[in-house]
């Protein structure tokens, strides 16, 4: 839907590269469903349609082998073009982030990092920043309490999202997966 209402979204900034896959259904569908617990906002045009929406949640990870490695050279192994992007090159915030207390099992509830919010924002067609800007802000202002108390706001980028969210003051931070041995 947000590619076939994309050219009629007049602020909408036109991109480079349409040719890459937008979120899928599933992930989306997941996000509602499983996330726990959810905060989120929407956005709707003067007609109703849904513009755009975006979700925070405890960020967690289904992978035993899964940690935070800027420095592993699988961190960077696909990007096709690396200059001039906001990466964490000395692998100082893939530390920080491995530091972190993460509990759970993989196996069912997932590996829980309860001070590390994951965001997503899902189809924004011209409300993307407003949207971003407005869970941020969100999350800081959140008292700490058993639900919410985060350090850090990660989240999962698309290629054409990538140069966005870098000018909101977001860094690439390798995330790696191993298969063991």
């Amino acid at each position: 839907e947000a590619i076939r209402r994309r050219p009629k979204c007049p602020s909408a900034a036109p991109t480079k590269r349409l040719s890459a896959k937008p979120l899928g259904l599933e992930y989306m569908a997941d996000r509602l469903d499983i996330d726990d617990p959810l905060l989120g906002y929407a956005v709707r045009s003067t007609r109703g349609e849904l513009q755009g929406f975006v979700t925070a949640t405890t960020f967690t990870n289904w992978q035993k082998t899964f940690r935070w490695d800027s420095t592993h050279e699988a961190a960077t192994a696909h990007d096709v073009d690396e200059v001039g992007r906001a990466y964490d090159h000395d692998g100082s915030l893939g530390r920080d982030l491995e530091k972190c207390v993460r509990l759970g099992d993989p196996w069912n509830e997932g590996i829980v990092w309860p001070r590390v919010a994951e965001i997503s924002l899902l189809g924004a067609l011209g409300c993307g920043r407003l949207l971003v800007s407005l869970i941020v802000e969100r999350l800081r202002a959140t008292s700490a309490t058993g639900k919410y108390n985060y350090d850090y706001v990660v989240l999962q980028a698309t290629d054409n999202s990538i140069p966005f969210y870098e000018s909101m003051g977001f860094v690439r931070v390798g995330a790696i997966v191993e298969d063991p041995a």
